[in-house]
């Protein structure tokens, strides 16, 4: 799942290069920021690691039941879920207190398959970890269309962890392709430090 092309390393030592804007962000870099979301504000949000996605989809729900036996995500606000298809980053969004699973593609994609399955998962998931069906009445799935669109190719990471940093928040998506260059100083930044900071765009 690693992007292995111009793949922009985690490590301090690839994380100090001066020239990284056109370098993908890989999966340990897209995980280590969805951590540190997750830690910013644990009783209300969960983010999955970018293996998530690929393993429920390529070996359905008995491969990743486990994943959530120290947490219930039912007691969440907001899930997020890294998604990785055929070299691009997306992410879906699942806002339990408006009943809506999301996804935010950087390129305008849809992907209908996507958001039925992360539906289905949530319903195995509380029958295993609650002993009750889960009732997906009145719960909404949408692709969204307005969402901030990247103007390269490889930037896509970049903005799956912004579109889950803000949404966190509650934040308008108010960046813009031009704000990338500044977000990458920003993961880098807030990825060493182990904490994340104030908003990178006043607004």
């Amino acid at each position: 799942m690693n992007v292995k092309n111009k793949a922009m390393d985690s490590d301090d030592e690839k994380l100090d290069l001066e020239d990284n804007t056109h370098l993908f962000l890989n999966d340990e870099v897209i995980n280590k920021y969805m951590d540190l979301i997750t830690e910013r504000s644990p009783d209300t949000v969960y983010a999955f690691n970018t293996f998530f996605y690929l393993a429920l989809s390529d070996k359905g729900y008995s491969h990743v039941c486990r994943w959530t036996k120290k947490v219930d995500i039912f007691s969440k606000k907001k899930l997020f879920i890294p998604v990785h298809i055929d070299d691009h980053w997306c992410l879906v969004y699942v806002d339990f207190i408006n009943k809506s699973i999301q996804y935010f593609d950087s390129l305008r994609g849809r992907n209908f398959k996507c958001l039925k399955l992360i539906l289905k998962y949530l319903m195995m998931e509380h029958v295993d970890k609650k002993g009750e069906e889960f009732h997906p009445s009145g719960w909404l799935l949408m692709n969204v269309k307005n969402c901030p669109q990247q103007l390269n190719s490889w930037d896509c990471g970049v903005f799956v962890c912004m579109f889950a940093e803000y949404l966190s928040r509650n934040a308008p998506l108010n960046f813009s392709q031009k704000n990338m260059d500044r977000f990458r100083r920003q993961i880098q930044f807030e990825i060493k430090k182990k904490k994340l900071r104030k908003p990178v765009l006043e607004t």
